[in-house]
């Protein structure tokens, strides 16, 4: 799986471009993700998000890893504080 953000690069808009991607939001202004981000998660914090789908992945033997990069924004719109930890 290739995560392609249309948003969030100049790549990923011209990849999106080509292969007639829709651009969709799938994180509210609040942090929490929304339709179309499925509904399994709707209303959940992006970082807490991101470890529901690691493990629904794991749990079906799809997990394959995960690689560090380096990310840089200039700006992010979200501003809202991170979860409290379970």
């Amino acid at each position: 799986a290739v995560k392609v953000t249309p948003a969030h690069s100049h790549a990923d808009l011209a990849l999106a471009r080509a292969h007639g991607l829709p651009p969709l939001s799938v994180i509210g202004d609040d942090g929490t993700m929304c339709p179309p981000g499925g509904g399994w998660l709707q209303g959940v914090h992006r970082f807490v998000a991101r470890e529901k789908v690691v493990a629904a992945l794991a749990e079906r033997g799809l997990y394959r890893g995960s690689q560090d990069h380096a990310m840089t924004l200039p700006m992010c719109r979200y501003r809202c504080p991170l979860p409290a930890a379970p």
